[in-house]
């Protein structure tokens, strides 16, 4: 069996896409509400990204828009696939990626990636009052990774225009603090305990990454982890995909990378975005885009598919 790590590559794709966008939107637009999607109508575009809501029965993920595809918008849906809606409305163009919803679930934290760069956002969930955050190079790339507890500061990487060599960061306010200075760390990701994990890039092709706990009072690495193969913290957990002959296998894992449970089987290769909600209920994944970029919930109870998205 075979653990699978697909976001490096997936983040190049991103750029390479969203380089097709040549300008930059402006922040301060017409106040307006959060599109309400027609759901008889089948996007047909590839869906990703899927995070709970730690409050809401609902998650947040990115959709491909445009004749050309070239665009992404953040979405909204109930966890039953209904009430769609459309949040990062006031955010013009680019590619819009990634969301990270707040702790009290009332804030969407998220990456649009520009023909310049990438700047990091956060909207609030009814898709009003869109604020750019922290910038370490105007035309470099920035990734949300994770808000920390008191949901006024976040974490986030970097890298600056001409190679991928990321570092991580935290911003609260004004206030703009850089945690590592290797080119080689990305998705700093805070626990519900409040502990900051970060990810050393080992390759970025292939993508290998050895998860590394932080102490951010010392300002340093403590420990290694690589036992924790996960690539999302949900709460004090990950969930690792297991890649076997023709499926793939869920394991939830604490924070120390110890296997807790056997969360079930889907029927699906090259699995993408798995996490878990706050309890421990569904898992939420992609799939591979060869079988249409779907988000799917897999019902930990029942061993049941719901395709949260079709295409």
């Amino acid at each position: 069996m075979k653990v699978t790590f697909q976001l490096g590559i997936l983040v190049l794709t991103l750029i390479m896409g969203a380089c097709q966008q040549n300008q930059k939107s402006e922040v301060e637009q017409p106040s307006k509400e959060a599109t309400v999607v027609d759901e008889s109508t089948p996007k047909g575009s590839p869906d990703l990204g899927p995070n709970f809501n730690p409050v809401n029965s609902e998650l947040a993920y990115y959709s491909y828009v445009g004749e050309d595809q070239s665009m992404a918008r953040i979405f909204v849906s109930d966890i039953d696939g209904g009430n769609v809606r459309e949040v990062s409305t006031l955010d013009t163009i680019g590619f819009h990626t990634e969301p990270k919803w707040s702790r009290d679930g009332k804030r969407i934290g998220y990456t649009n990636f520009l023909g310049e760069g990438a700047r990091i956002m956060a909207v609030d969930a009814d898709g009003q009052h869109l604020t750019e955050l922290a910038t370490v190079t105007e035309d470099g790339f920035h990734m949300f990774s994770s808000w920390d507890l008191s949901g006024e500061g976040y974490f986030f990487f970097h890298w600056p225009k001409g190679g991928f060599t990321p570092d991580a960061y935290y911003a609260k306010g004004d206030q703009l603090e850089r945690l590592t200075e290797n080119g080689k760390t990305n998705r700093p990701q805070m626990t519900a305990d409040g502990h900051l994990f970060i990810n050393r890039i080992e390759s970025a092709d292939p993508y290998v990454a050895t998860k590394q706990l932080y102490d951010l009072q010392q300002k340093e690495v403590i420990k290694d982890m690589p036992e924790l193969e996960g690539e999302f913290i949900a709460g004090n957990y990950s969930v690792k995909a297991i890649e076997n002959e023709d499926s793939t296998t869920f394991i939830l894992e604490d924070l120390q990378g110890n296997d807790l449970q056997e969360l079930g089987t889907v029927p699906y290769k090259k699995i993408m975005f798995s996490t878990i909600d706050n309890r421990q209920e569904y898992v939420a994944y992609n799939t591979d885009f060869a079988d249409g970029a779907e988000i799917h919930l897999l019902n930990i109870q029942t061993g049941e598919i719901i395709k949260l998205t079709k295409n």
